[in-house]
């Protein structure tokens, strides 16, 4: 028996070798348990199309989908914010990689425990992470202020009212998250048995998830100011030191000046810690700056619709509110290279 519930489901994928993998999965399970679906794929501007394979999956497995190509790559966070704007669901389900390492009926329980139990957020995992994760979740819950402790987290399904509060906070760190912890709304977590091991569903520690990663820290929790206070008084309990030193240096010895190179060694660890503090407070001042200028989170080339044939009790939702949108039972077409992408910030 099919649910009435209007569910979306938003996937985020940039090259990825296994999508026809998760399409001919998830695509169905979603038709066969919700009346009124969309599958909403956020393509972060890879090297091949995806829409024409989203549209042969849809077409093949009698889903509906929608494909949200980005006009430059922009990152997770960024893409999945993107395709959020986009679902119209009164449930959402979110995944940042297309990799299915959890049984289907993990979604089901996510969903029954959401409806039954009235949760606004209900996430799941099938472990901790790696070492790494597990570190930097330690770290940032220790020095956060978040009610909600944050952890690793493979799905999440979230409700309605839950997300749009999400998307109307003014954050510019969009790591969601730590924004749906900030809400303070009703949240359980799920554990799950692992169907495979597969690195591809962790995300790498490159460039970019380094960055996310002190972003996230020097955003959601007071780290930066406590390593400041903590240098400060370290360096400063140095200095005091230093003064002691060439005072009794003064008074016991007839000559001082062999004292001079432990001093100016005191006095240069002072300057040293002194420019660490500025850095700190400099890093917040960047993240001011990146405030104001109040730029768009996201810019999108096209989205495309992606309509099977009507089948009984099964229809799309209408198209959202975006620029080169179109409801298709073909492929897209190919944008013009004069075509200019647009640019789509958080709904108001």
């Amino acid at each position: 028996m099919a649910y009435q519930t209007f569910v979306s489901f938003v996937l985020y994928c940039r090259d990825e070798s296994n999508l026809d993998s998760f399409l001919a999965q998830v695509g169905p399970w979603l038709a066969g348990h919700f009346d009124l679906h969309e599958l909403v794929v956020v393509d972060d501007n890879s090297t091949t199309d995806a829409t024409p394979l989203v549209h042969g999956c849809a077409t093949r497995y009698q889903f509906n989908a929608v494909v949200v190509r980005l006009a430059r790559r922009h990152g997770v966070e960024a893409g999945m914010k993107a395709g959020l704007d986009r679902a119209m669901g009164d449930w959402i389900f979110e995944l940042e990689s297309p990799t299915v390492d959890f049984p289907l009926d993990t979604l089901a329980r996510m969903y029954e425990h959401a409806t039954t139990d009235g949760c606004d957020i209900v996430t799941a995992s099938g472990d901790d992470g790696p070492l790494r994760s597990r570190v930097f979740y330690r770290l940032v819950n220790r020095y956060s202020d978040l009610d909600t402790p944050l952890r690793t987290e493979r799905l999440r399904l979230t409700s309605r009212r839950t997300l749009s509060a999400m998307l109307a906070m003014r954050e510019k760190v969009r790591y969601r998250k730590a924004l749906y912890a900030i809400l303070g709304h009703r949240h359980e977590h799920l554990r799950y048995n692992r169907t495979s091991v597969d690195n591809v569903a962790r995300r790498r520690l490159d460039r970019e998830t380094s960055s996310l990663a002190f972003d996230i820290l020097l955003s959601f929790s007071d780290f930066g100011p406590r390593v400041a206070h903590r240098l400060s008084l370290t360096f400063g309990a140095l200095s005091l030191a230093g003064i002691a030193y060439a005072v009794a240096v003064f008074l016991v010895k007839a000559d001082p000046v062999e004292g001079w190179t432990t001093l100016a060694i005191l006095v240069a660890g002072g300057f040293t810690g002194l420019f660490l503090i500025l850095g700190v407070l400099g890093e917040y001042l960047v993240r001011i700056l990146v405030e104001v200028r109040a730029r768009p989170t996201y810019s999108v080339r096209d989205v495309v619709v992606c309509q099977p044939a009507e089948t009984p009790g099964r229809t799309a939702g209408p198209p959202g509110p975006y620029l080169h949108e179109q409801v298709t039972d073909a492929p897209a077409r190919q944008t013009a290279p004069g075509d200019r992408p647009a640019t789509v910030g958080a709904r108001a």
